[in-house]
């Protein structure tokens, strides 16, 4: 199947670039059509007729490839594992704050900063009035919220440090728009 395949793959290329330097005149009195297919199956019968060849093998060379052996992987003592502990609270670093009249009340903006002191956290949960807003990435120290607000009315800030083991104090604040 190969071999019919590679055939045909040569009559193609003989015909495609073969064609172009067919002579315009034939001497022996056959048609370009006829020289093409006489070509052709000139160059069918020379690739049928060609046999392999056997390769010489040097000497000292291999004839098998060895199976590698197998070397006992050393044993890994397990590493002891970090023990959980409470995350420490943050601490609030500083807060600043905007309140602006929206015609109905006042929108809240707000800048959160604190510093980081827990170095096992697996993030930070910010709270507003005892409610959960944000769930922060570890490593977090910086959030803005925007909250509307009636003048006079207090809006209580709590942030804390969460792990799988616990969760830390809160570091708490009370804003409040005039």
């Amino acid at each position: 199947m190969k071999k019919n395949l590679f055939s045909i793959f040569i009559l193609l290329i003989v015909f495609t670039l073969g064609a172009c330097n067919l002579p315009t005149s034939s001497d022996t009195g056959l048609s370009l059509e006829e020289q093409a297919g006489t070509l052709a199956a000139q160059t069918l019968a020379s690739n049928q007729a060609q046999q392999p060849t056997e390769t010489r093998v040097p000497a000292n060379t291999p004839t098998s490839i060895p199976l590698p052996t197998m070397t006992p992987s050393p044993e890994v003592s397990p590493t002891p594992t970090q023990k959980l502990s409470v995350p420490a609270k943050p601490s609030l670093q500083k807060y600043d704050f905007f309140c602006s009249w929206n015609g109905a009340n006042n929108d809240l903006s707000i800048t959160i900063q604190w510093i980081d002191k827990a170095n096992n956290e697996s993030g930070y949960y910010i709270y507003r009035n005892s409610q959960q807003i944000a769930d922060l990435s570890a490593n977090s120290a910086v959030y803005v919220d925007l909250f509307a607000v009636d003048g006079g009315v207090s809006v209580n800030y709590g942030i804390e440090a969460y792990n799988n083991l616990s969760r830390s104090d809160q570091a708490t604040f009370t804003v409040s728009c005039q």
